[in-house]
């Protein structure tokens, strides 16, 4: 069984021997070992998302003069059918958008909901452990109420001006007449086929037809999400809520019920009362920009940001060729998870303590604290305000299947867009020929350790704590730059490392999303092995005070765009299938 979940080596430092990387919470899916060079594009208006099909969608519908948000909805309803893997409309996702009219940012909260009949023990076995992880993922109990097509049709109402149905044709022609499966896609369908796929026939039909993993070259076709697409074509997006669409969906969970009898299910209510929710950007002045991303419960715009500003506190390096800039980068984002993981939640449930974490004074002590020992091990601190610890300390929790979408138009308006199913298929349940996202597993699954509570607790309509992180970079009032990348609760290092590099190392965006990265992970340090560029410096130098040191290979997906002597450039994370494309 733990042979099958072994996905890539990672060497660790001062080992002559490999040692293999399992499928875990860090690690979203196998990245592709295979190098390619980075997809560009430059012009007045710019798309980089996951896939060309989706790049392809996303740039007709802005050549047909549409808005950003007509270009983000052709370009996610195509991934929900090239990369179901990852992302989709059975899922959830947040989206920063830059009115340039109005010259507004708003934020949209599009992150799944537990529905009313969850409770904090959902995750617990009879006797009162944590269920493994693997049992958690496919069972129906880790299945939140989606918000994408909610968060879709919200934006597309507020902002489109191209007519929906349209919006959807390009999604709809490649489910019902098909289209060949990239190298990505068929190693995602053998990853989940060792993850386990037995509890849902339709998914076995789908992509594992006749028991065999589906052949390079074969054409896949998806008839009943090809159903599902022209529904919300012609019925809109409210259909999936409280429309027929939404009758079929209950119909389609409970039949699955039968084979878990322990899921209490959802209602049409759990449906009909999902609501996108408009929050506050969460913004930080650094150096001469101002950085903006999600608030709670997303906890990666925190951790970017509190990272940024840790670094430069430690006095981090503005040449890529220092060591101490990399070294500071890791201990930065050791600290920032710590904080991050501890404190934020949905803000239902309280204070999320969120601007609080980022005040200079705080990041200044944590800093001094830091700086006391290089060798002492990142905990949560207390930000200003707050006397005590009010929560035990959370394990570390997966979140994995992940995409992101960065669009600008002609007029300058701007989205970054991370949407996520979670594990590589979500719970690998397909209902009305969507995957199923598994995000609830990204609360605590106990709700409580030595009788404290945990602050990400699951209770009925709460979000679970995400790591996504888009962000948009303003400089004197106006945006300079827009990224995000998918990379489970790695996005805050994939994101920190490109923003410095493109903000402090002025690198250009293809070489920004291509150098290499580095993370954490309990304590070891993570460089990666084979990234697309040649590391700056020598990664032998950067562990501090004999620190065990891995080197694995990442799968980051980002794209960024930039504005570069007022032109946009874009550019695509070559470690997965993106495409930048751009109109003139």
């Amino acid at each position: 069984m733990i042979r099958a979940l072994l996905l890539i080596l990672g060497l660790w430092g001062g080992m002559a021997t490999a040692r293999p990387v399992p499928v875990s919470r860090q690690d979203p899916e196998a990245p592709s070992s295979s190098a390619k060079p980075v997809s560009t594009a430059s012009g007045s208006a710019v798309v980089v998302t996951a896939h060309p099909h989706a790049s392809a969608a996303a740039l007709a519908a802005l050549q047909a003069g549409g808005h950003a948000m007509d270009a983000l909805v052709a370009a996610q309803s195509v991934l929900t059918v090239v990369e179901p893997q990852s992302s989709g409309l059975g899922g959830g996702g947040f989206l920063l958008h830059w009115n340039a009219q109005l010259g507004q940012l708003e934020l949209l909260d599009g992150r799944e909901t537990a529905p009313q009949s969850s409770r904090p023990s959902d995750f617990l076995d009879a006797e009162g452990e944590a269920l493994p992880w693997l049992q958690a993922t496919s069972s129906l109990q880790a299945i939140g109420i989606p918000g994408t097509v909610a968060l879709l049709w919200e934006a597309h109402q507020q902002h489109g001006r191209r007519p929906w149905s349209d919006l959807l044709d390009h999604a709809i022609t490649l489910a019902r007449d098909g289209f060949e499966p990239s190298p990505r896609l068929l190693r995602s369908i053998a990853l989940a086929q060792r993850l386990g796929v037995d509890h849902n026939l339709a998914f076995q039909k789908l992509y594992l037809p006749d028991g065999a993993a589906i052949r390079p070259g074969t054409r896949l076709r998806n008839p009943a999400l090809a159903r599902t697409l022209e529904r919300l074509a012609n019925h809109g997006g409210l259909d999936f809520y409280r429309g027929k669409l939404a009758d079929q969906i209950l119909r389609e969970l409970s039949a699955l019920n039968r084979d878990q009898p322990r899921f209490r299910g959802w209602s049409a209510t759990d449906l009909a009362s999902y609501r996108v929710i408009r929050r506050q950007p969460l913004c930080s002045r650094w150096r001469d920009q101002l950085l903006c991303s999600v608030s709670a419960p997303s906890s990666g715009g925190l951790a970017v940001q509190q990272s940024l500003a840790l670094w430069d506190a430690l006095s981090g390096g503005d040449r890529i060729t220092q060591p101490s800039g990399w070294q500071r980068l890791a201990q930065a984002l050791a600290w920032a998870d710590a904080d991050r993981l501890y404190w934020v939640r949905d803000p239902l449930d309280g204070t999320p303590w969120v601007s609080a974490l980022l005040d200079p004074a705080y990041i200044s002590e944590r800093a001094r604290l830091m700086k006391s020992d290089l060798s002492l091990r990142a905990a949560p601190g207390l930000p200003p305000g707050q006397s005590s610890y009010p929560f035990a300390r959370p394990a570390n929790g997966r979140e994995d299947g992940t995409s992101q979408i960065t669009i600008v138009d002609r007029d300058g308006n701007l989205v970054s867009y991370t949407a996520s199913v979670e594990t590589v298929f979500g719970s690998r349940h397909l209902v009305a020929g969507m995957v199923m996202n598994n995000q609830l597993t990204d609360f605590s699954f106990r709700p409580s350790i030595g009788g404290e509570p945990l602050a990400n607790q699951r209770r009925p309509g709460r979000r679970p704590m995400s790591s996504m992180a888009p962000t948009i970079v303003f400089h004197d009032g106006r945006p300079v730059l827009a990224t995000g990348s998918p990379g489970g609760r790695r996005i805050p290092h994939f994101l920190s490392r490109t923003l410095l590099a493109s903000l402090v190392w002025k690198e250009p965006p293809h070489r920004a999303v291509a150098l290499p990265h580095v993370s954490v992970s309990d304590g070891a340090l993570v460089l990666e092995q084979e990234a697309p560029l040649p590391w700056p410096v020598s990664p032998e130098r950067l562990a501090i005070k004999g620190q065990s040191v891995r080197f694995q290979r990442f799968g980051s997906g980002t794209a960024l765009l930039q504005r570069i002597n007022g032109r946009w450039h874009g550019a695509a994370d070559p470690r997965r299938e993106g495409k930048a494309m751009a109109l003139p």
